[in-house]
């Protein structure tokens, strides 16, 4: 549900964009072709932005959140539930399928002119001319003009290295139709009509279920070949003369046009005829585009973008609040705990510290089933599973118990010639814990005596016992947890019931706690 609802929050905010963008469009109609085609190049920028827009800006809804709040209180240690088996996620899954169909589409394009670049051969005809033409339009980076007989057309590839692909006929040309040809290539390299192709391409990707990206990316291309055409007449370029040459070029390249070409290109079958109806209309506005311009239409889109992306009406029904305090067994309250909600419907994961009142508060989180855990040094793991409403506040609180010590001791006895050597065992270990617990402390300590007899047999063994520390230092019924011989159960039990601990401190008042001890009998030299 959280993806699905992800992707119906992208989805109407998107539509939105392009339905802004389409309406804006419209009312541009009498300014020029490169002022339009920044404003849909702008238009899929803020498509590809949008879904980290959303997860960024702060959030504004109008609904107002009902808390009928539920409590639920953690005592003791529960046992963890069962995991559910996790359905498989249907939406992001035929998601991710068009998302690869569509950039498999584009990139079979790309690898094919790519291929089709590496095999050019350099344009020693045209190179003069391009050099010269590229230095009148201020063109910084070098620019390659190559021949292949894969060319269908004239076109431009490469953002950084860029270079000019001619078909193989180009030497045949009259100078003004490569100079026509050459111009408007070059102009592609200097409005980065590559780049801007493939940013609508990367939003065509994640919107490949939107019909409207598509019809945007149809006018992108439409406007960009419009505004190329118009800063070639701008050039000084006879109207005429260069229509001849683009019909002539649309002509003799018709035949052999790829459909997996995908490179901006001089030489387009589609529009043929409404690019040749712009270019003989002498009122049209061929202005270039302004950097006034430029700001105003991207200031248009922030205006646009960011409100939508802040709005959360439709995903606020879909989250709650979590709250809670988390006391120990005195009824106080425990600072500073560690509290995980696990989402059993989604994904996501949230995690909080409660304040130094033992308060902790999840704000706004997916509603859904939880598994919660809370955590504090001293304390024993404490689990739960609660059911988050959507627009409701839930209330778990937790009551927290103390943990254990463990204490691990060593007997060693005379090992006889035959028996093997023993490994040492680790040294003595405690539980860390913090804030208001004092964890219990062994102050007097008597060790069992190792049984003669098991000595002589060569026996070795070690003895797990559970016990109580008493509020008053004592140990209150040991038992032996392991299969062990009886006689080192017996020499354990003889010992540890005379040892004396320091009491465990809950806010400075001595409580009974469970300890663990080891008892590990070693024979050595």
């Amino acid at each position: 549900m959280m993806w699905m609802a992800f992707f119906a929050e992208n989805a109407w905010k998107g539509t939105a964009i392009l339905a802004v963008a389409f309406a804006l469009g419209a009312i541009l109609r009498g300014s020029s072709a490169s002022l339009r085609h920044y404003l849909w190049t702008a238009t899929f920028a803020s498509l590809v932005a949008l879904p980290a827009v959303i997860g960024t800006v702060p959030k504004w809804s109008p609904r107002t959140v009902v808390y009928s709040a539920q409590a639920v209180t953690v005592r003791g240690v529960p046992a963890t539930p069962a995991r559910r088996p996790v359905p498989l996620n249907w939406p992001l899954i035929l998601w991710m399928v068009g998302c690869t169909a569509a950039a498999a589409r584009f990139l079979a394009g790309a690898a094919r002119t790519s291929w089709m670049v590496r095999r050019a051969i350099p344009a020693d005809h045209a190179r003069a001319m391009l050099e010269d033409l590229a230095g009148s339009l201020g063109i910084r980076r070098p620019v390659r003009v190559l021949e292949s007989d894969c060319a269908p057309m004239p076109l431009t590839w490469g953002v950084l290295r860029p270079v000019v692909v001619l078909p193989d006929d180009a030497p045949a040309w009259q100078p003004a139709r490569l100079a026509a040809v050459l111009l408007h290539e070059l102009v592609h390299v200097r409005r980065l009509d590559l780049l801007a192709q493939g940013v609508a391409q990367a939003a065509c990707c994640l919107f490949w279920f939107h019909p409207l990206a598509w019809l945007a990316l149809r006018q992108l291309r439409k406007e960009r070949e419009r505004a190329c055409d118009d800063a070639v007449l701008l050039r000084g370029v006879a109207p005429h003369d260069y229509a001849g040459h683009l019909m002539d070029l649309v002509r003799a390249i018709s035949a052999k046009r790829s459909r997996w070409a995908d490179a901006p290109a001089m030489a387009e079958a589609s529009d043929l005829e409404l690019r040749v109806r712009a270019l003989l209309d002498r009122g049209r506005n061929r202005r270039p585009l302004s950097r006034r311009a430029a700001v105003a239409i991207a200031a248009a889109v922030a205006a646009v973008l960011l409100p939508l992306a802040a709005i959360t009406a439709h995903a606020q029904a879909a989250r709650g609040m979590l709250t809670g305090v988390v006391q120990d067994p005195s009824g106080a309250r425990v600072p500073n705990c560690r509290v995980t909600a696990k989402n059993l419907d989604g994904s996501n994961q949230e995690t909080t510290t409660a304040n130094p009142a033992g308060e902790y508060r999840f704000a706004s989180i997916p509603s859904g089933r939880y598994t919660i855990e809370f955590a504090a040094p001293g304390f024993v793991l404490a689990k739960t599973e609660a059911v988050l409403a959507a627009g409701a506040a839930t209330r778990v609180d937790a009551n927290l118990e103390l943990g254990s010590v463990t204490e691990n001791v060593v007997i060693r006895g005379q090992k006889p010639p035959s028996a093997t050597p023993a490994v040492s065992a680790a040294s003595p270990q405690r539980v860390r814990v913090g804030g208001s617990v004092t964890p219990a402390s062994l102050i007097s300590q008597v060790k069992p005596v190792y049984p003669a007899e098991l000595q002589q047999l060569g026996v070795e063994g070690n003895v797990i016992m559970k016990a109580v520390v008493s509020k008053d230092g004592t140990v209150l019924h040991p038992i032996v947890i392991n299969t062990v011989d009886a006689r080192f159960a017996k020499a354990a039990l003889d010992a540890v019931s005379q040892w004396r601990y320091q009491p465990a401190l809950l806010n400075g008042q001595p409580v009974e706690t469970i300890t663990s001890i080891t008892l590990d009998f070693q024979l050595g030299q």
